[in-house]
């Protein structure tokens, strides 16, 4: 056991080192091409993509961008869609493009957020598996593209085969209470292995720990089980 808790507290204390993020951009109008600005500027990568080349050329010397039809699963793995840390799919008023262009994102297993274009479309899309639903009447796409790249989510860290450590800052619903009467494991399927509290490391930790406002907190579990709780607490 040694050897595992030592390698288990190395990757505690680099989880959450954020590190530039590659994000995918599917629809380069105003909205998409908005967040890839923002992104851009915070020092991370984009793949822009869109259909129309003329929609490209203001960020093509800042960017990678791809034209085709993000509806074609052959044409976004041959972009490079694989190998992004997450996709904004920001396809306009055509619904049809933008649910097809969440399949085929979500059939890659990426972590995908996706402008609605209103609330029944957003129902839509949430039962195609998009992780996380926009409004532009209510979310802009500074602010997305900034929730994005701060999510817990994207820096989750593989220890073993589909068993994943992240690290959520303490808030809302998992604070103030013991751990035992969270019940982590049986409602979410994640296990806390240790709060982290200024320079102080609870490790391991006992049904009987509490997480305060303004911890952090590292989890253990599926990959889905921890996105699951990472939205349910709001953390970013």
């Amino acid at each position: 056991m040694a050897y595992r808790n030592s390698t288990l507290l190395a990757n505690i204390r680099n989880i959450g080192k954020r590190n530039p993020k590659t994000i995918g951009v599917i629809g380069a109008g105003r909205f998409g091409s908005s967040a890839a600005q923002e992104l851009l500027e915070n020092g991370h990568d984009v793949l822009l993509i869109d259909k129309d080349p003329k929609r490209l050329e203001s960020l093509a010397g800042d960017c990678t961008t791809a034209i085709g039809d993000a509806q074609s699963p052959e044409f976004l793995e041959e972009a490079g869609i694989k190998e992004v840390d997450a996709v904004i799919v920001a396809i306009g008023e055509n619904e049809s493009a933008s649910n097809h262009a969440v399949i085929n994102c979500k059939d890659f297993e990426l972590f995908v957020v996706a402008k609605a274009t209103d609330k029944t479309h957003g129902k839509i899309l949430e039962r195609l598996g998009a992780d996380y639903i926009v409004y532009p009447e209510q979310d802009s796409a500074i602010r997305l593209a900034r929730m994005i790249t701060r999510s817990s989510i994207l820096d989750m860290v593989e220890l073993y085969d589909r068993v994943f450590m992240m690290e959520i800052n303490a808030t809302g619903p998992i604070v103030n209470k013991p751990l035992e009467s969270l019940d982590l494991p049986n409602k979410f399927g994640v296990q806390v292995v240790t709060i982290l509290r200024g320079d102080e490391t609870i490790f391991p930790v006992s049904a009987t720990d509490i997480a305060e406002e303004g911890d952090r907190v590292v989890l253990l579990g599926p990959g889905q089980a921890l996105q699951r709780l990472a939205r349910a607490v709001g953390s970013s």
